[in-house]
């Protein structure tokens, strides 16, 4: 993810600016034309799938943090809040846990910062979402299918998902079979007619339709994440640490990655863009009026890089040196950002470079030309706004590496993703304009060394709602400082080595550190601690070899 303003200066966060349709974060049912009820918070508001741990201080009392190793256990036995419409919740007698029967997928999936995010005792395989949508009315009607493995060792007899109020779920199928279900704000909360036991494989087959709409505060400080309708009556789906529950039911956290598949009818008029590789054969037959559409992601990844562009829009093409293709959606009437796209090609080559074979098996962008503040590492094809620039594509595309393919386990630890995406314009631009990166370095920290208050926000569990700040400023600096540290030729090693070790997995800063030290030879921990971690300017001291 960038921000529009740090795009411009270099300085993190932004409000959402006016003028993109469909971004207020109140949606009352009579904006919607569509035939269901929708589910909203005692304010009349859609209900969020979670809020910064600090408006939410007895949710993370509640929450604990998740385990220090790249495994995450799900299993936990919380139960969810109680619901407040659908068919009736389980009585108390079977919602506790019960070792004969199973255990109670937890609300959430232990992340301290978003402590209702995600959801525990399963994990994800894959979604397949179909849909028809008709963008004159914003009426969505869908069926996913989610099929995901039982982690909770005692078996699962109740598990959740994360769904937006705005949808109104009509029937739930748990292995063919119809379940019990309930809304409780942004959670869907399924009761399976048999408790389905430990490491057993299940679909669950969720009915619904309503307006979608945006997550409020779904993109920390950046504005709203989930559903936007844009200039000529379409929508585009992005927002980051969540969005993907605006419009289909999802196991919300970064630490499930899964394969998606979408599939979407529209009127005859517009076109549909998601990620990974277009299917043209198989489809099911289109009703009179409309077109059908699917997108494949056979590479797993996190719901916040799903994405759906449905919109008049150019489809651009091309390809790798290796044939991989690159496909680009272009809003209708912009033609400056096509010569992003004929980019596309040499941004890649030069990130694979430094970063090693590009993970996924297509390429490309969603120009949309609308107001939207930030853009987004939508896995094979992200998602920008009207304010992209060329440094713009080479960081979301750096995404595809770190973030994408690897994945952070804690949102405390997004510097695995957005340090490493700030440093990349660096490298391209040492790449392409022999760009003198130490002259760069000493100019930037100079600025950074009058301002006390650019030190003040770690880059390391930097606190909830925070995340996408310093990052992007003061991440480059610690990176091409870590780079001095070890030396050249071992911190080129360690930008290789990272994707390749990890590469669909969940990996923490601590393994950074790790590897790092390995690499270099050295315990690299008391560099990590005032380079990445500390609140004050390092001292002069602190500076690596090269440039003191």
């Amino acid at each position: 993810m960038l921000a529009m303003t740090v795009a411009c200066t270099s300085v993190g966060g932004s409000s959402l600016p006016s003028g993109v349709a469909g971004s207020s974060t109140t949606t009352t049912a009579s904006d919607r034309s569509t035939e269901v009820t929708d589910t909203v918070t005692a304010s009349g508001a859609p209900a969020a799938s979670s809020a910064p741990a600090a408006s939410r201080a007895a949710a993370a009392s509640r929450s604990p943090a998740a385990p220090s190793s790249t495994t995450v256990d799900r299993s936990s036995s919380t139960a969810p809040s109680t619901p407040t419409d659908g068919p009736p919740s389980p009585s108390p007698s079977t919602t506790a846990q019960d070792r004969t029967s199973g255990a109670v997928g937890a609300t959430g999936i232990g992340d301290e910062y978003y402590p209702a995010s995600g959801n525990g005792g399963y994990d994800v395989a894959g979604y397949q979402v179909d849909l028809r949508y008709r963008p004159e009315s914003n009426a969505l009607t869908a069926t996913t299918t989610v099929t995901a493995t039982v982690t909770a060792a005692e078996g699962l007899q109740r598990f959740n998902f994360d769904l937006q109020p705005t949808m109104k779920v009509r029937a739930v199928l748990v292995n063919a079979v119809p379940a019990r279900f309930a809304r409780a704000d942004a959670e869907l909360v399924v009761t399976p007619a048999a408790p389905l036991p430990p490491g057993s494989v299940f679909t669950a087959v969720v009915t619904y339709a309503g307006a979608p709409a945006v997550v409020p505060g779904g993109t920390s400080g950046l504005g709203d994440g989930g559903w936007y309708r844009t200039k000529s009556g379409g929508a585009v789906v992005a927002g980051e640490p969540f969005s993907a529950s605006a419009w289909y039911p999802v196991n919300e956290h970064p630490s499930d990655p899964a394969r998606f598949t979408v599939t979407a009818t529209v009127p005859e008029k517009w076109k549909v863009m998601a990620g990974g590789l277009e299917q043209t054969t198989g489809l099911p037959a289109a009703p009179a009026g409309t077109k059908v559409f699917r997108w494949v992601q056979d590479i797993p990844i996190a719901s916040y890089l799903t994405t759906l562009y449905i919109d008049t829009f150019t489809v651009k093409t091309s390809k790798l040196a290796d044939g991989t293709p690159v496909v680009s959606a272009v809003a209708p009437g912009d033609t400056e950002d096509v010569a992003l796209h004929e980019i596309t090609p040499r941004v890649i080559a030069v990130l694979s470079k430094y970063f090693g074979k590009y993970p996924f098996k297509a390429v490309g962008g969603i120009y949309t030309n609308e107001n939207i503040p930030f853009a987004l590492e939508t896995a094979t094809r992200p998602v920008y706004g009207n304010w992209v620039d060329p440094d713009t594509v080479v960081h979301e595309l750096s995404h595809q590496w770190y973030g994408d393919d690897v994945t952070v386990r804690r949102w405390a630890d997004i510097c695995l993703n957005e340090c490493f995406a700030s440093y990349a314009p660096w490298l391209w631009h040492a790449e392409i304009d022999k760009a003198d990166l130490d002259a760069r370095w000493r100019t930037e920290m100079q600025r950074a060394d009058a301002d006390p208050s650019f030190w003040r926000s770690p880059l390391v569990d930097m606190g909830a709602g925070h995340e996408f700040t310093a990052v992007y400023s003061r991440g480059p600096l610690a990176l091409h400082a870590l780079r001095h540290q070890m030396g050249d030729a071992k911190f080129l090693e360690l930008l290789k080595k990272w994707p390749a070790t990890y590469g669909g997995r969940n990996p923490t800063f601590e393994d950074l550190e790790s590897m790092a030290s390995e690499l270099a030879g050295k315990d690299l921990k008391p560099f990590f601690q005032v380079w990445f971690r500390g609140t004050e300017p390092p001292a002069k001291s602190d500076y690596p070899p090269g440039l003191r």
